[in-house]
């Protein structure tokens, strides 16, 4: 594999924001409410996604439920 002789491993489907929540979640066991934002919420559920992470896409499912992320960006969030 390639990731043998480079520095670096890449993921070309996640963003550096889904990345920020994937690394906050596997360091601490946790994200803060106030990491997620309208922004990056999608992209840290399909990052979490891809790296299997069932529990945190439970939280991030609860947060937008539980917020006005729901009421106020249901058409950003859907597209």
């Amino acid at each position: 594999m390639k990731e043998t002789y480079e520095n670096q491993i890449s993921f070309p489907e996640i963003n550096s924001a889904g990345m920020e929540i994937i690394l906050e979640y596997i360091y601490t066991g946790s994200v803060k409410e106030e990491s997620l934002t309208k922004d990056n919420t999608i992209e840290a559920f399909y990052a979490a996604d891809y790296f299997q992470l069932s529990d945190l896409q439970d939280f991030i499912t609860k947060t937008i439920k539980s917020t006005n992320f729901a009421k106020n960006y249901s058409p950003e969030l859907l597209s």
